[in-house]
């Protein structure tokens, strides 16, 4: 998926814009023993932070700060409601929320 070709200016209805989740640090799984993961999963532990970053856009359009190459995946959340983790600075500036929830 390419980024998106939106204009530099907020949209005209802010119930339009979606958040897309860009991952900075993804989890990864790891075993103990470095065999295969056993059924009751006894032997598997996780690393990295599972830090994100929440970006503002169109449904199936990935905004334009979304550095290219980076995973990023579109969400059905509005981007003007709650959103639990910081969002991008570039989409606030360009699509101020009501509410930011810190």
């Amino acid at each position: 998926m390419t980024n998106s070709e939106d204009g530099p200016g907020p949209v005209s209805d802010p119930s339009e814009l979606t958040v897309w989740f860009e991952v900075l640090e993804p989890f990864k799984a790891r075993t103990y023993d470095d065999a295969p993961v056993r059924d009751d999963y006894s032997n598997i532990y996780f690393v990295g932070t599972g830090k994100s970053r929440a970006h503002a856009g169109r449904p199936g359009r990935r905004p334009d700060c979304i550095p290219e190459g980076a995973k990023a995946y579109w969400a059905h959340d509005l981007w003007n409601g709650p959103v639990q983790i910081p969002r991008c600075t570039v989409c606030l500036v360009k699509h101020p929320v009501t509410q930011v929830i810190e």
